[in-house]
């Protein structure tokens, strides 16, 4: 379960911080999708952490799937468009 949280939560702090800085530039946040991928860049550091740490490979697999999922979601997403 902490996996999945911290890879969900990290993300949608990137994404509505990046939403809120388009909006407040007057630039349409649908307009770059692709943008949005430094929402990964978190994950990938609190990937990092739990694979040193050692003491928690459950939750480093988890961080893993739940990573991969949301990436092909957004490469999805991008090719679609909004």
């Amino acid at each position: 379960m902490t996996g999945i949280v911290v890879t969900l939560a990290s993300e949608v702090a990137v994404c509505v911080l990046l939403w809120i800085g388009l909006l407040l530039a007057g630039i349409s946040p649908g307009e770059h999708l692709r943008w949005f991928g430094a929402c990964f860049i978190p994950p990938v550091l609190f990937l990092r952490y739990y694979a040193k740490k050692n003491d928690y490979p459950k939750v480093t697999k988890t961080i893993i799937i739940t990573l991969f999922v949301t990436f092909i979601l957004w490469m999805f997403v991008c090719e679609r468009g909004m």
